[in-house]
């Protein structure tokens, strides 16, 4: 949801919270001395972005990958009809090179070509759609399809990491920034 006004200010550099303050400029050194709109409004609560930004931080660690991470990052941002997050994790996606057609699957939710990416995509949205509950059958073809247990809680992870920006992006009606459609 990105249409009609803002809803929630953005913070400011400078604007009475130290610890917001610092998490701005390590998010700034990462995009090239910009600040993206969503880390503006989640900086209005400082441990909200500081958590936002540890988890980032643990979460570039995991079994799956980065791409992988940005497949589970659009199926969340399609479920919660995030405008925000699918145009921020649609660039990301294009800067690691997925193709359009690939893209726009993941953003209908239509299966992705690559078979590896089909199915950290099929485990995100059956993940999802039924909290974590997989019957044993499910459970066994993601084990068998090679997603181990540790990467199936790391897509957990991931999701829950997302929602919470979905949702605050929607609750905000945060503006995208140019450089996500560029």
């Amino acid at each position: 949801m990105s249409h009609g006004k803002q809803r929630i200010p953005y913070y400011e550099t400078g604007g009475g919270s130290e610890a917001a303050d610092g998490a701005l400029a390590d998010i700034s050194k990462m995009f090239g001395g910009r600040v993206p709109n969503y880390h503006k409004v989640l900086a209005n609560s400082a441990a909200a972005i500081q958590a936002f930004e540890a988890m980032r931080r643990l979460l570039q660690g995991t079994k799956i990958s980065g791409v992988e991470r940005e497949i589970v990052a659009l199926e969340v941002s399609r479920r919660s009809d995030c405008e925000y997050c699918l145009a921020a994790h649609s660039k990301f996606m294009r800067m690691n090179r997925i193709s359009e057609d690939d893209i726009a699957a993941a953003v209908a939710g239509r299966p992705m070509t690559n078979p590896r990416h089909a199915l950290v995509q099929r485990a995100t949205q059956k993940l999802y759609e039924k909290m974590g509950r997989l019957s044993d059958a499910e459970l066994a073809e993601f084990r068998e399809a090679g997603l181990g247990d540790g990467e199936l809680i790391e897509i957990i992870a991931v999701i829950g990491w997302y929602v919470q920006s979905t949702y605050v992006n929607n609750l905000a009606n945060t503006e995208i920034d140019a450089f996500w459609t560029e």
